[in-house]
This record gives C-alpha cells, structure tokens and sequence, in this order.
C-alpha cells in the first residue's frame, strides 16, 4: 500500500493544494500486483471494462455480489457528475466531478444488509440484533484519489428499534467511522482518543456525537487514527463501546454495513473496491474481484443485472448539517462590514435579506457565498415578499456559508417568525463547532410576527475564525418558518 500526493500539480501549485492532496491512496490486495501495479492502478482500473454503468440517476443502483448494492447515492449535490460501475472482473466503484458546483453531500455508496429507510440486500444476517452481534469483521481494498474539496471514506450503519421489514425508520443511533478523510474535514476536538486498538491493530478515536444528527438519530462518529491502509476492521469493539459507554440498549437491531466517500462542492475523485467482505457472526459475504471468503455459496465475482434501479429506495442517509464541516466554493475577499459589496451598513455585516439581489435561486447569499435548503415541503425554500419562507415537517436543512473571520462581530441576529411560534425548540442549530437546538443558544423566543432571535456567539462557543450557519429540521417539529434577515452585530 502506498500513500503518493498528488505529483501532477506545478511545484508552485502544490503548496496550496497539499490538503486536498496528502491522502491520495493507493491500496492494493496481493503481493503479486507489485510495485509496478501499485503506480499504475488508477490508471489501470480508470480503463478497465464496464459491464454496467449507471449515472447521475435517483438512487439507482448496481448488484455488483450477492447481497450488495452500489447506490448512486447523489441526493445533496445534484449538479455533480457521478457514476457507478461495475467491472468485468468483479471491480466495482464510482468517480464524480462536483467542481464548479455548490450544494450539499453526495454519498456514493455500497451497502450490503438494510437500511432504516426500506432497502434490503438480502442478507440473511442483517439486521441483527445489538445483543446477538458477537463478531463484525470488514475486509477492504481500494483504489481511491480524491482531490479539489473536503471528502472522506466512511463506513457507518443504523441501530434500530424494529426491523424494516416490519416498520421502517424507527433508528435511534447513526454510526460512522472514518476510514480517511483529508485536511478540510474536521469534527474539532476528539472526544474519547484511542479508545481501543482492534486486533488488526487499527486504533480507533472517538471523534464526536451530535444529539440531533440528519435524521433525528443520535450520530456517533469514530475515526480510524492515520488513515485505514487496508484489510480488515473489527467492528465489534464500536458496538461493544455504545453499550458500555453510552448506555445503548442490546434490544436495538443493527441495520446493515454501508461504506462510501461523501464529497462536498469543489471535489473530484474516484475509488474502486477491489475487496470488500462483511463477516457477521461467522458468515462471511464478499464483493470485489479478490481472492476473498466464501460467499454465502455464491461466486464472487457477480453477474450483472441487466437494468439498473433508477426509483429512489431510501431517503438521504445524511444531511449537510451531519457533517459540520465548511467548504467554500470560492475563495472570498473581505471588505469592511459597511461596504455594499458586504450588503451590510454600519457596524452590521448582512448575511441575508432576501431582497432578491443576489437571487436566492442563484445559490449565493450577501456575501456572495454559497447558500442553500433542501428536504422541505416547499422543496428548497421559497422567497416570498423579502423573506425565505421553509415549511417544515420533520425533514429540511438549510446553509449559509459565511467563509471570514467575524471576530469582531458579537452577535448572530436572526429576524424570523414562526406559523406556530416557538419554533426554536425544534430547530437544531450550527455554528461554528457548536451544535444544540436554537432554544439552547438564546434567549429569544420565535414568535408568529417577526422579530429578532439574538445568539451571542461568544457566549455560545463559537469558533468565529470561519463559520458558516446551519438549521436542520428532522427534529420532529412540522411548521413553517419565515426568515427576513440574517446579520452580525
């Protein structure tokens, strides 16, 4: 296995690019590749021949073994160009292009066993209740380069109060654990590090735990120290630790294993799975176009189906707001805060009026940042008399970046009302590395007239050296509300 930057850049280039670059990897199964296959095997695998291919589809999907699919997971970032394929030999995997683009996550993905939402690979093992896992074992090999964002390598699966074949979306707890990830991912400090070191010598940190998470569930993030440089991962220790550490209950039901890169605007990359087996319980299913363990009785390496799925099975595992990470599209230039270039006037820094001028359509705010909503009921949000109306009922999130240090700004003034009032209570808010409810972080009320809901930033922990503001609504709550305006003061 080798780790190589990226050598294609102009020296005078690299520099600025090293931390979209240090963790192209390249990770090989078999000795008998060599050195030579390890240099060559993107290239190589970037020419190898399709048997199916499917892109830029709605959830479609690919039955690249027995009892694994390769989703096109592109729910976020629908202006990406993204592809999933599987190769003659049994390879599988998916590049993509969001560069130029802006929005939220995409997650290509493949899965094996269930998730909350529905999909089934049909995998006997899966799920499987919390108190019956006594082994989960994964074995990777991949090719991967990923370059020009924020990405990361990440295998997780949902623990739920029912099976999905008897009542879907009943999951309490996400969990993700990095495989790699590159410099402009980041979750802050770690919580619990080096929790344990697994019997293939992986050493797992505790990352960080969001309440609220994309999908109301609590979302528990792990991460493997320096990277995974291949082969195989107990699992065991992350379900043996939720029990032990944070009180989950082994009457929950584990849903399935999923492994993908997400990917915000600004990435390009590629990863081909040359391995990826999940031992559950002793029985081991395996995917890829290496030597790998019996596959339940089937051959490893797959034959195609002959159409692919293009009806969406699930809702998005995750939304932009699980992963509190902010990746500007562009590079910003600051001027001072009464500028109208800024939109602001005196000592306030406009972030938003919706007065149309940037158009909210156009996905910048007043700051000519990325902004964006999606998952509602009135879809992205619409902008109605001045103001950005998003209705709401359990599902949506929204963004405005911000992208500059506003240290010398206090507070966050947001001027809202709300159908129901008292919505603050059912919004999930963040900032700047602090993520809780909006209720948690003022002391104003959303009212049914509008008013300002006042966040004083210091107060509340936030890192004002580069923030960008998020809501997410998969809290429960179903209203509507309306915000006029959003600025520093």
């Amino acid at each position: 296995m080798t780790r190589d930057d990226d050598t294609t850049e102009s020296s005078d280039d690299s520099a600025a690019d090293a931390a979209d670059t240090t963790r192209r990897s390249v990770l090989k199964a078999g000795a008998a590749l060599g050195a030579g296959g390890l240099a060559v095997g993107l290239g190589d695998r970037a020419a190898a021949a399709k048997v199916e291919e499917v892109c830029n589809s709605d959830y479609g999907t690919i039955e690249v073994a027995d009892g694994f699919s390769l989703v096109d997971n592109q729910w976020g970032n629908s202006a990406a160009d993204q592809c999933i394929w599987l190769n003659e030999d049994g390879s599988y995997g998916y590049d993509f292009d969001a560069s130029g683009t802006g929005g939220g996550i995409n997650y290509p993905q493949v899965l094996v066993g269930t998730k909350p939402w529905g999909s089934d690979t049909g995998v006997d093992e899966f799920p499987v209740r919390r108190r019956d896992v006594d082994e989960l074992v994964i074995d990777v090999e991949a090719d991967y380069s990923q370059s020009g964002g924020e990405w990361d390598w990440a295998e997780e699966w949902w623990l739920m109060e029912q099976p999905v074949s008897e009542q879907t979306q009943t999951h309490q707890y996400e969990i993700m654990l990095l495989l790699d990830w590159n410099d402009q991912h980041d979750h802050g400090a770690v919580e619990a590090e080096a929790v344990w070191t697994d019997q293939y010598g992986n050493t797992v940190d505790h990352w960080t735990t969001y309440p609220g998470g994309g999908t109301s569930a609590e979302f528990y993030i792990f991460r493997i120290q320096g990277g995974h440089d291949g082969g195989k991962i107990d699992l065991q220790p992350i379900v043996d630790y939720m029990t032990d550490e944070h009180g989950v209950s082994e009457d929950l039901w584990l849903s399935g294993i999923e492994l993908g890169n997400e990917y915000w605007a600004g990435c390009v990359g590629q990863t081909t799975y040359e391995t990826f087996d999940v031992t559950v319980n002793g029985t081991t299913y395996a995917s890829g176009s290496g030597e790998s363990a019996d596959n339940g009785g089937s051959s490893p390496t797959p034959t195609p189906t002959d159409t692919p799925t293009d009806t969406p099975t699930d809702t998005p595992t995750d939304t932009p707001t699980d992963t509190p990470t902010d990746t500007p599209t562009d590079t910003p230039t600051d001027t001072p805060a009464d500028d109208p270039g800024d939109g602001g006037s005196g000592d306030a820094l406009v972030v938003n009026d919706y007065d149309g001028d940037p158009a909210w359509s156009s996905n910048r705010n007043d700051l000519g940042e990325w902004c964006g909503a999606g998952s509602f009921e009135n879809g992205s949000g619409e902008v109605e008399d001045g103001a950005l109306v998003l209705e709401y009922d359990n599902g949506g999130w929204f963004q405005s970046q911000i992208n500059r240090d506003v240290s010398d700004y206090d507070d966050l003034v947001l001027e809202v009302s709300g159908a129901d009032g008292d919505e603050a209570s059912e919004v999930l808010f963040d900032m700047g590395g602090v993520r809780t409810m909006l209720a948690g972080v003022t002391d104003d009320a959303v009212g049914t007239t509008t008013g300002e809901v006042r966040v004083d930033m210091a107060s509340a922990g936030i890192d004002r050296s580069s923030p960008s503001l998020r809501l997410n609504f998969w809290q429960g709550g179903a209203s509507t509300l309306t915000i006029e305006a959003i600025r520093l003061e």
